[in-house]
């Protein structure tokens, strides 16, 4: 894509309205913003869009897509078949995108959705693995019930040693046997709550590719799309860290870097009027402002090697005499590109990138380059529909067009039988026995028919009462009621204690059944047909749907976070 700075776009003065995404809360429900029967629509009208852009950039998006084929057929064949997935190369194409983790149920719907779309439309189904984010602990929480109390908990089981703390490419195993035996102990520990969790035939998938790879994300990824294929779905994947490295994302890429200037100033603008308009008091949420030392403007994206895995900001500087670029992290690594805005640039950066120089978009560019480039219909999770508003706000501003729309969707599914758990009287009962504490401390004569408490003292408090004398001369008479109350109060002391027992082992149960009834556990506890038939039933549109949820407007396009999508 050539340079010429792109149209300047009037700013806004005031924060844009922003759509707000909430979870289902019912087991079977699903978010689908627009709805699931819209999507063939939403994708002609992003296609129509997209069509109607300059020449540059529909090259670009041809020899992109082109690459992107290839690549997510190359890399995928690794470890599935591919066989006709990708053949039509003139097929639109539907993205979703999300890291290398054992994610919970309503995450995975979206792989789900995003071969149903792709079969409905004959698109091209693929799905991002999001490696350059920061890797979290090596463990997932498994639910559990407790031998002694029955109670349910969590307990953590970790797939590795390691910790995490630098990008998903970058996490070696380093403790084999511990991750070779890591479904045994999901297994152990689930048990029982679950007896058939699919953790089994995952985990056949993972130690296959852990073999192949090494690394933690890599295999957890693999696993999972090698599982969807048993499953049936028809999707290729492709790892960030491989979509970087090619001509049509430098280009992209230098698009930004090259006028990063006017980047700089529209992506910290629309931060703070998103800030604004949510009552966002903290500067690190939805994303930190781009920062500036003297001549060096910090730019949307990562830096890291083998060496050094730890991420990096990006820092740029002009060298105006020299018409040169340079591109750094500010510590170990430099390239320098020399006349950026000639064609030969994006060869010198594509050049650049080795296992030392692993130049990464941050989250907001990476969906920018998804959906402007890459794809013509991109599926969000609610983190990503909630923050892509902003990509939407600087997209439209800094490339002067107006971006293609998106999809927003999650789902709720509980473990099997949770629902059936659930005792609307416990939180009842924690109320009630929270107000008879009070009562053993201050109302003290309302245990009198227990014979708890001495009669003479509930005489004495009623007497107090039937007594009370006028505001400004209450001084003896409320010290005469604290007395009494302190004295009932001593002899309630079992009385309460019990209750106290009895308001513990009330919450414990509540706990349990907030436990059971989460839509956060990982999806490797369930069992497989329990996920497989609540998909379908979601996709099919014969499940029972939260019509608060279904009928949730589409905003338009936006949106992303800086975690997943």
């Amino acid at each position: 894509m050539t340079h010429p700075p792109y149209p300047k776009t009037d700013a806004p003065d005031a924060p844009p309205a922003y759509q707000e995404y909430r979870a289902p809360q019912r087991h079977g429900t699903a978010l689908t913003v627009p709805r699931l029967d819209q999507a063939a629509s939403l994708l002609s009208d992003n296609q129509a869009l997209l069509a109607a852009l300059p020449s540059d950039w529909k090259a670009l998006q041809r020899e992109a897509r082109s690459q992107l084929i290839d690549a997510a057929r190359r890399y995928t064949s690794t470890y599935r078949s591919v066989e006709t997935l990708g053949a039509n190369i003139d097929a639109p194409i539907v993205m979703a995108g999300h890291q290398p983790a054992i994610f919970h149920p309503g995450v995975w719907f979206k792989n789900f959705a995003l071969d149903h779309i792709a079969r409905q439309t004959g698109s091209t189904a693929i799905n991002l693995v999001v490696d350059n984010d920061v890797a979290a602990a090596s463990a997932i929480r498994v639910p559990t019930r407790g031998a002694a109390n029955g109670q349910i908990h969590y307990h953590s089981v970790a797939f590795d040693a390691a910790s995490g703390g630098v990008p998903y490419e970058q996490t070696l195993v380093t403790d084999r046997d511990r991750f070779d035996r890591f479904d045994e102990a999901v297994v152990k520990v689930v048990r029982p709550l679950v007896a058939d969790p699919c953790i089994t035939e995952l985990w056949h998938h993972a130690r296959a590719a852990v073999r192949r790879c090494g690394y933690a994300g890599c295999a957890m990824a693999q696993a999972r799309h090698a599982y969807e294929n048993d499953l049936g779905l028809q999707t290729l994947e492709i790892p960030i860290g491989v979509l970087c490295r090619s001509i049509p994302f430098a280009k992209f890429a230098l698009g930004i870097l090259r006028d990063l200037p006017r980047f700089h100033e529209i992506y910290n603008r629309c931060t703070d009027l998103y800030r604004a308009a949510h009552g966002i008091r903290s500067n690190a949420h939805p994303v930190p402002n781009l920062q500036q030392d003297d001549e060096w403007l910090e730019a949307p994206f990562w830096l890291y090697g083998n060496l050094s895995p730890q991420r990096r900001g990006v820092w740029v500087r002009y060298d105006r005499a020299a018409d040169t670029l340079h591109v750094s992290d500010r510590n170990k690594r430099l390239v320098k590109i020399q006349r950026p805005d000639s064609d030969a640039a994006a060869e010198q950066l594509f050049a650049a990138m080795t296992q030392e120089f692993k130049l990464r978009s941050r989250a907001l560019v990476t969906t920018m380059y998804a959906r402007l480039i890459l794809s013509d219909l991109f599926l969000h999770g609610i983190g990503g529909g909630k923050y892509d508003q902003l990509g939407d706000q600087i997209m439209s501003q800094f490339f002067a067009l107006q971006p293609p729309r998106f999809m927003v969707m999650s789902a709720t599914v509980q473990l099997p039988g949770a629902a059936l758990q659930h005792q609307p009287d416990v939180e009842h009962q924690i109320r009630q026995l929270r107000d008879q504490i009070r009562q053993t401390r201050f109302q003290g004569q309302c245990f009198a028919e227990t014979g708890a408490v001495s009669s003479d003292l509930v005489t004495a408090k009623q007497a107090l009462l039937s007594d009370i004398p006028e505001r400004g001369v209450k001084l003896a008479w409320h010290k005469q009621v604290t007395a009494v109350n302190a004295a009932m109060s001593a002899q309630l002391a079992d009385v309460r204690a019990e209750l106290n027992r009895q308001l513990e082992a009330a919450r414990e149960r509540s706990l349990s059944q907030a436990i059971l009834r989460s839509r956060e556990h990982p999806f490797c506890i369930f069992p497989i047909d329990w996920l497989v038939q609540t998909y379908r039933g979601i996709l099919s549109g014969s499940s029972t749907a939260d019509k608060n949820l279904a009928d949730q407007q589409p905003n338009g396009g936006e949106e992303q976070t800086q975690g997943g999508m």
